[in-house]
C-alpha cells in the first residue's frame, strides 16, 4: 500500500453559546465567542501545512439544528480553503447537526461528503491510487439510540479501510447514550481505523490496529473541558503502521487549579500565589487566552477573611484587574474563586464527637468518599445500588430534582452534573457547619 495520512476531528460545536464569560470585557467576549471558529480555522491551516490526503469529521460540526447563518458561512468558507488545496472533506453527522440540518442557503464545495444513514464507501485518491475506503454513517434525527456500529460491512475490502462513526463506546458516563456499541464490536469488524467522534476528551480506546480513537473537540466549550484540545493527524506507512499526532487548536484554554491557604497571613500573598499561577500558564501556551476556575483549600486564619460577605467578589475583581489584560504574553482570565477552606480547626477531632456537629461532619466524610452519581452513569457504574450510602442517595435525589429546572439547565448547559466538585463542595459545608455549630472552637493545632 501507498504512505498517507488524514486529519481526525469531531466535535466543532461552530456556534455554540460558550460559557463563563461573567464580567468580561467585550474584547475577550468577542475573543471566546468565535474560538470554535477560530479552532477550527487552525485545524484547517494544519491540515493544508501538512498536505493531507483528507479531513474526516465525525460529527457535530454545529451545537445545534437552528444555527445562525453567520456559523454556516464560516464553515463554508474553511472547507473551502480545503477545497482550493485539493483536500476532500468527509463528514458523518452526530446528535447536533443530523442529516437535513445544513442549511440549502450555504452551498458547500464539491470535495465535500457528507454522509447518508447508510455507511457507505468514499475512496480517497491520490492520482489514480487508491489510498483508503471511508464508510460513515450519519444521524437521521438528534435523539438516535441504535446501535449504528452494526450497520457497518464487515470486512471491506479496501487498501485501508476507516469508519467514521458518532457514537458512545461502553456507555461512557457524562456522555448520553447516543448510537451506543460495544468495543468488541468495533474490533471484530475488521477496519483498520475507527474515527469516532461525540466525546469531547482525547482518548484512544484501542492501540494497535483497529485503532479506536476519540481526537476530543477542537476547543472547549467550557470550565468542564479543561486543558488542550485539538484534532489528531494520522500517518499510515507504505507497510501499514499508524502514528497518532496531536494537533492542539484550541484559542482559550480552560483550567481547573486549586492553592492552599496553608501558611498564609494576608491576602496580599493570595495575589502573589495567583500572579505565579498566571505566569505558569502563560508559559504553557503564550499565544492563548486562558481562563481559570480557582480552587482555594487547606485552613487557616485567611478563611474568615475569605469568607465575609462579598470578599469573594472583591477578590475576584481584584485579580481580573490585575491580570486580566496584558501587553505581553497571553491572556489569564479569573472565570471564578471556589473556597474549599477550613478555619484551622481540628476537624477530625469535631468529626468524632458525639453531637449534631460530629454528625454532619461524619455524613460528610461519606458523601466525599462516595459521591452521589449522575442519573446517567447509573447503569455504567461497577458500584452495586446497595452499597450506595443513603446520604449519597438523598443527595443525589434532591440534586437530580433541582438541576431539571430549565433557568439552572439554560445557565449550567446540558450536564451540570459535570461541573460539580464534590470535594470543594463538601468541604465548604464542613466549614459552615462549624462556623455556626461551634463558632467559639479554636484550634488545637
Amino acid at each position: 500500500m501507498k504512505a498517507f495520512s488524514f486529519l481526525h476531528c469531531a466535535d466543532i460545536h461552530l456556534g455554540s453559546p460558550m460559557r463563563g464569560l461573567g464580567r468580561m470585557p467585550r474584547a475577550l467576549r468577542d475573543r471566546l465567542r468565535d474560538a470554535p471558529t477560530m479552532a477550527f480555522g487552525r485545524m484547517v491551516t494544519r491540515a493544508i501545512d501538512q498536505d493531507v490526503d483528507a479531513v474526516i469529521i465525525a460529527g457535530d460540526l454545529f451545537d445545534g439544528t437552528d444555527r445562525n447563518l453567520r456559523a454556516q458561512i464560516q464553515l463554508r468558507d474553511q472547507l473551502r480553503r480545503l477545497d482550493e488545496a485539493g483536500i476532500p472533506t468527509l463528514i458523518a453527522s452526530g446528535n447536533h447537526d443530523p442529516l437535513g440540518s445544513l442549511s440549502a442557503t450555504v452551498s458547500l464545495p464539491p470535495s465535500v461528503h457528507v454522509f447518508g444513514s447508510t455507511p457507505e464507501p468514499v475512496v480517497i485518491r491520490r492520482g489514480d491510487t487508491e489510498l483508503a475506503h471511508v464508510y460513515g454513517i450519519s444521524y437521521t434525527k438528534s435523539a438516535t439510540y441504535r446501535n449504528l456500529a452494526a450497520d457497518f460491512p464487515r470486512r471491506p475490502g479496501g487498501p485501508f479501510n476507516i469508519a467514521v462513526l458518532h457514537t458512545n463506546v461502553g456507555d461512557r458516563s457524562g456522555f448520553a447514550r447516543y448510537a451506543p456499541c460495544r468495543l468488541a464490536e468495533l474490533l471484530e469488524s475488521g477496519y483498520d481505523y475507527w474515527a469516532l467522534g461525540h466525546v469531547h476528551t482525547r482518548e484512544t480506546l484501542h492501540t494497535r490496529r483497529p485503532i479506536v480513537h476519540y481526537p476530543g473537540n477542537p476547543q472547549g466549550l467550557h470550565t468542564g473541558e479543561p486543558g488542550a484540545r485539538g484534532a489528531t493527524l494520522v500517518k499510515v506507512s507504505d507497510a501499514g503502521t499508524i502514528d497518532l499526532h496531536p494537533v492542539w487548536t484550541d484559542v482559550v484554554r480552560w483550567h481547573r487549579a486549586r492553592s492552599s491557604i496553608d501558611g498564609l497571613e494576608a491576602i496580599d500573598e493570595l495575589v502573589g500565589a495567583f500572579a505565579e499561577l498566571a505566569g505558569n500558564l502563560r508559559g504553557t501556551a503564550a499565544d492563548r487566552m486562558h481562563i481559570v476556575r480557582w480552587t482555594l483549600t487547606g485552613n487557616g486564619p485567611l478563611h474568615a477573611a475569605l469568607n465575609r460577605p462579598g470578599a469573594g467578589p472583591e477578590l475576584c475583581d481584584t485579580l481580573r484587574a490585575a491580570e486580566g489584560i496584558r501587553a505581553e504574553g497571553g491572556v489569564v482570565w479569573l472565570e471564578r474563586i471556589e473556597l474549599a477552606t477550613g478555619p484551622g480547626r481540628d476537624m477530625e477531632r469535631l468529626r468524632n464527637q458525639q453531637d449534631y456537629l460530629g454528625d454532619i461532619l461524619r455524613l460528610a466524610r461519606q458523601l466525599e468518599l462516595h459521591p452521589p452519581l449522575p442519573p446517567s452513569a447509573d447503569v455504567a457504574d461497577a458500584r452495586p445500588p446497595g452499597q450506595e450510602p443513603a446520604v449519597s442517595r438523598s443527595v443525589r435525589e434532591a440534586l437530580d430534582e433541582l438541576l431539571e429546572l430549565p433557568r439552572l439547565t439554560r445557565a449550567l448547559g446540558r450536564d451540570p452534573w459535570s461541573l460539580l466538585s464534590w470535594k470543594e463542595l463538601v468541604a465548604r459545608a464542613e466549614a459552615m457547619a462549624v462556623e455556626h455549630l461551634a463558632p467559639g472552637e479554636v484550634s488545637d493545632r
